[in-house]
């Protein structure tokens, strides 16, 4: 198959496609469009290398969309804790397999920003894999303040 000369609204059917092999979803994250790498970044059968290098990608809905992947590496998701972009933090303590190591160091990333992103601290909060001493700071510097 030859990808390169795919429409564009071919290569996001096979981007978003949750049967698309990992080696085509590999060839599609280097697509210049970043509207199908994007989608690739969600694919749930994307691969860990080809998550290493989308988490790096100049748009951060792309990045967003590696954070929330439960597939994602967990070196990956630890370099996304210090994301420019807050909506790209927040996907990242929203990922259900991300370890309490990772949530605390995106905790004590969060509380070093001059204007910490209360929809951020919010999703630590939320995730399951907080551990409760944690919550329990949150909710003592936080609590009245959570969306």
């Amino acid at each position: 198959m030859d990808l390169y000369n795919l429409p564009h609204k071919e290569k996001l059917k096979i981007a978003n496609n949750p049967d698309t092999a990992p080696d085509v979803l590999g060839k599609l994250a280097k697509d210049t469009n970043w509207g199908v790498r994007g989608h690739v970044a969600a694919n749930p059968k994307t691969g860990g290398n080809d998550l290493r290098d989308l988490a790096k990608d100049p748009i951060f809905w792309v990045r967003t969309n590696v954070a929330e992947n439960t597939n994602t590496p967990e070196e990956v998701l630890q370099e996304l804790v210090t994301d420019s972009v807050w909506e790209v933090r927040n996907y990242v303590a929203r990922n259900i397999n991300i370890s309490s190591n990772t949530l605390i160091m995106l905790y004590e990333h969060e509380k070093t920003l001059k204007n910490t992103h209360l929809t951020v601290i919010d999703a630590l909060y939320s995730n399951a894999n907080l551990p409760k001493f944690a919550k329990r700071v949150i909710e003592t510097l936080y609590g009245k303040e959570l969306p």
